[in-house]
């Protein structure tokens, strides 16, 4: 099984390359609020002595797979670059597992697809490489609120690179 990296939102943009970054300092808050929430009222519980062993254990499982979240996203650096100057797309991750980074050619990837994954989620920009690996790409953590807005987003990388462009036609 392979992990999908999480969506990279539009970060920067020159006339010769488009910048994609994961926003992960937003999630590393959300996260550790109400973890560390979650694992001082298990403490305060167990100190009480007024809760069953077994919902504390999942009370204070879950927080600290919050706190966990929070740690992973708050260090991790990930982003991908698109040059139509030199006509690459770059890649690069680190977390607490290590680091990735690579650079491919245009023709390394099958197309760029605007697409829902069910009918009432956001549109979602996917870089689809010929190994059927995706990156995904988007204005914000959710993708694109609007099919317009998921085109023209994924058209920045298409313009730039000569990556085909896969979109429904209900503009």
């Amino acid at each position: 099984m392979r992990e999908n990296p999480p969506i990279m939102v539009l970060a920067e943009e020159s006339p010769e390359e488009v910048t994609f970054r994961f926003r992960g300092r937003r999630w590393a808050v959300a996260t550790l609020i109400p973890g560390v929430a979650l694992l001082w009222l298990v403490r305060y519980l167990y100190l009480l002595g007024r809760s069953q062993t077994w919902m504390l254990v999942v009370v204070g499982v879950f927080g600290l797979m919050l706190v966990y979240s929070s740690v992973y996203s708050a260090t991790a650096d990930q982003w991908l670059t698109v040059s139509g100057l030199r006509k690459t797309v770059r890649f690069h991750k680190k977390n607490l597992y290590g680091r990735v980074a690579w650079e491919k050619a245009p023709g390394e990837f099958r197309n760029i697809r605007v697409g829902r994954y069910t009918r009432p989620s956001n549109w979602h920009i996917a870089l689809v490489g010929r190994d059927g690996f995706e990156l995904y790409l988007g204005e914000h953590a959710f993708g694109a609120f609007t099919l317009e807005r998921a085109i023209q987003v994924a058209a920045k990388v298409s313009q730039r690179t000569g990556i085909p462009l896969e979109a429904p036609n209900q503009i």
